[in-house]
């Protein structure tokens, strides 16, 4: 694929995101809006783009986001390149599977949002040298001490910063939900590259975010992107749609490749909006072999395994 976005060796940092971001709108601005739903705690945005057949907002909607956990930061580039081509065939008046993408919005908006954890991003990708905040760079510096006396990481710094889970200030978005919040026990009682559940759900403005999101319109189904083990969650404990779910987990499965599991996972943003008022149904997509951050070597195949099914779910949604 030839493009706005393409697959690269390079990392793909916030900035490009946000010039990424920028020229889709311009080259599209008859079936995108780009919009923050909110500034990080580094000050970043974290930018939603809407795909839209018409210039007000429809009833129904379908949102997917990458790029919670910090080191998987390819899936923003990832899921960028799934609305370009999305966008490129809506403007060409392609069909899929006998269906113009010019009707799969005609009743359903798309909510793109890539990276949804920026400041995490950057501090796996450049270091705590890369945030504006001196705050916010110590919380850094005082998980890697704490995560050592605990024996959390035998990694050096540079390591570690790389391997970085959490937003900026050591709290795991996907456990910040409130899912089962309260009998979340297995992580550190600290902030941490990775795991620590927070203070309380939804205490960290990305989460805030997603939530207020998920709650301010008819959602169809949210769709997220993490990494790795090429299988597709479906359920969880108390899930109000575990039927719908299952059906858009086939679908994805029989596109892809991958194979289905239940979760046992607690505070994901999945877990939540299955469970709360109102739920949605909802697939976690665990994409790639190896381990995160993912190699170049790694990206073709995932793209190969989830480049049609952007359109392959705004047709399900179309059609239900």
């Amino acid at each position: 694929m030839s493009g706005i976005v393409s697959i690269h060796n390079r990392l793909y940092t916030y900035y490009d995101l946000e010039r990424d971001l920028q020229e889709l709108a311009i080259c599209y601005p008859d079936s995108t809006e780009l919009t923050s739903l909110g500034q990080t705690l580094d000050h970043r945005q974290i930018y939603c783009l809407r795909l839209h057949g018409t210039k007000g907002f429809t009833k129904h909607a379908v949102v997917f986001q990458a790029a919670m956990h910090a080191r998987e930061w390819k899936n923003a580039q990832l899921l960028m390149m799934m609305a370009e081509r999305f966008l490129r065939c809506y403007g060409e008046d392609i069909l899929w599977e006998g269906i113009p993408y010019r009707q799969l919005l005609r009743h359903y908006d798309v909510y793109i949002l890539p990276m949804v954890n920026p400041d995490g991003v950057t501090i796996s990708q450049f270091g705590v040298s890369a945030l504006r905040s001196a705050d916010l760079r110590q919380i850094v510096s005082q998980c890697y001490a704490q995560d050592q006396a605990d024996g959390r990481t035998t990694q050096s710094f540079e390591r570690y910063q790389a391997l970085w889970k959490a937003n900026g200030r050591g709290v795991d978005l996907n456990q910040n939900f409130p899912a089962l919040w309260d009998s979340i026990t297995t992580g550190p009682s600290h902030a941490s590259y990775a795991n620590y559940k927070g203070t309380s759900a939804l205490s960290e403005p990305e989460s805030k975010a997603l939530a207020n999101l998920a709650n301010s319109t008819n959602w169809t189904m949210t769709i997220s992107y993490h990494s790795m083990g090429n299988l597709v969650y479906w359920d969880f404990a108390g899930n109000k749609v575990a039927e719908q779910s299952k059906e858009l987990a086939e679908l994805v499965t029989g596109i892809s490749g991958y194979r289905t599991n239940r979760s046992s996972g607690k505070g994901g943003f999945k877990d939540y909006v299955q469970i709360k008022d109102s739920p949605i149904p909802s697939l976690t997509i665990e994409v790639g072999s190896v381990a995160c951050p993912m190699p170049a070597s790694e990206f073709g195949n995932v793209w190969n395994s989830n480049q049609s099914i952007l359109a392959a779910l705004a047709a399900y949604a179309a059609d239900h």
